[in-house]
């Protein structure tokens, strides 16, 4: 206060911010958006405003130190955050905690940003610090390096060195980013009520069996189709889980653009009365279609039954699989919790896509935070970041190798699940390496960063 006792603002503001994801707070969102109207995003998680509301209450070059989830680095929704703290603030220091495990509940990692309410100087340097499990008890004692802030931009904050910086520049002017490709990345069917609508081996052969007719039950048989979770999908393979989704859809307009109905649920009696054993849970479901029997709409289902690459969305390493639809079962299904790629070029792009160099670059410059010790989350905004070389007639030689070592993966594995397959694995990562036309400097921080 000043001698008149007018509040003027904190000299300090600490704190630890409440993790609330944006789902949780949709009846407080239209109060957000009045109230932080150059900041609102619709699908920022609460912690976020929290820093707002902190430059907001501080005096002139006064003092904030915020732990919260480290995702507004990089993810999409912390743009408005990165800008706030980039050009009106200073940032004094920034501790990655991913290594710590620093709140038993958090299923995110952390990061302690601490800043002072002014506009940066021109040459504004932070310490940046990343923390070991064996500095948990003394964190003063831990290594920080000093970055510049107009290093770091408002796209997304990457906190690296010179060295790590350059790195990043070089993959990026040799590759193409995915969104550029002729490629289409979808998330698998999400139904809603899956004790429903995914259902076992047994209870197929179960509703198969209650069919009264031959014709009713392949019109049945041809409804139920084989489907892969996110955690069934493996390095180049699968465990599949002998699970089916009953793909009642409720029409789409077909890629010859013919319009195809929903399914009449009445044509098919024994899925009606499997369905109707589970009717409060279908009819009361967000996600439904013109009925409780049909699954909401899907403009890309017919994408399912062609060849593409399905991969987990949360996962500690790459996993990314092959469907050519060649096993006994046809052409999989994926389920929420995955996503399907399809395009061109696709065993290129699954080489590539396990390769040490695309996964390092994903973790370090294009995944927006990780989460703890689940690993990444290979959301398709991040994904489609990814700087990969399009084949062309100087690099096709090379890019026929990484082809050629994929498929013979992809064959070992279809003998063998368990298969070793790290030698020709680190055929690919050569090759991938030399496309990128890295040193040997660069391959070890590569090779070091994993």
């Amino acid at each position: 206060m000043n001698d008149e006792g007018d509040f003027l603002g904190f000299d300090c503001i600490i704190g630890n911010p409440p993790y609330i994801r944006q789902e949780q707070i949709k009846d407080i969102k239209p109060l957000l958006e009045k109230q932080y109207q150059d900041f609102y995003n619709s699908t920022a998680d609460i912690y976020t405003y929290f820093f707002a509301l902190s430059y907001h209450l501080l005096k002139e070059k006064g003092f904030n130190a915020f732990i919260t989830s480290n995702k507004y680095a990089r993810a999409k929704y912390g743009a408005k955050l990165r800008g706030l703290l980039l050009k009106k603030t200073t940032i004094v220091s920034y501790m990655e905690l991913n290594a710590l495990k620093v709140f038993e509940s958090a299923t995110v990692d952390t990061s302690i940003m601490s800043f002072i309410k002014q506009e940066p100087p021109k040459e504004s340097l932070f310490n940046y610090c990343k923390p070991t499990p064996d500095d948990k008890n003394d964190l003063k004692s831990a290594r920080s390096l000093p970055m510049r802030q107009n290093a770091l931009s408002t796209e997304s904050f990457i906190f690296a060195n010179t060295s790590l910086l350059d790195l990043r520049d070089k993959i990026e002017s040799v590759g193409t980013p995915l969104k550029d490709w002729d490629i289409q990345i979808y998330r698998g069917i999400l139904t809603g009520a899956n004790e429903a609508f995914i259902i076992s081996t047994e209870k197929r052969e179960e509703i198969l069996n209650a069919c009264k007719t031959q014709e009713e039950r392949k019109c049945t048989e041809t409804l139920i189709k084989p489907i892969l979770r996110g955690k069934d999908i493996k390095r180049y393979s699968y465990e599949w889980a002998s699970l089916w989704v009953i793909n009642t859809h409720n029409g789409y307009t077909s890629n010859l653009k013919s319009k195809i109905p929903p399914i009449d649920i009445a044509k098919y009696p024994a899925l009606k009365t499997h369905l109707n054993s589970h009717w409060d849970t279908i009819a009361t479901r967000c996600d439904q279609g013109d009925t409780p029997y049909h699954l909401r709409n899907c403009a890309y289902l017919e994408d399912f039954e062609k060849e593409k690459i399905v991969y987990g969305e949360i996962v500690q390493e790459p996993r990314f699989y092959l469907d050519n639809g060649e096993c006994e079962l046809g052409y999989f299904y994926a389920e929420a919790t995955s996503f399907i790629l399809t395009g061109e070029h696709l065993r290129y792009l699954l080489g590539m896509l396990h390769s040490k160099l695309i996964t390092f670059a994903f973790k370090t410059f294009y995944a927006g935070g990780g989460l703890g010790e689940s690993g990444y989350r290979y959301k398709k905004a991040f994904i489609e970041r990814l700087p990969i070389p399009k084949i062309t007639t100087k690099n096709q030689e090379l890019a026929r190798k990484i082809t050629d070592g994929a498929e013979r993966i992809l064959k070992s594995k279809a003998k063998d699940p368990k298969a070793n397959t790290q030698e020709l694995e680190k055929e690919i990562d050569a090759l991938v390496y030399q496309l990128y036309h890295l040193t040997d400097e660069e391959i070890k921080i590569i090779e070091n960063g994993q």
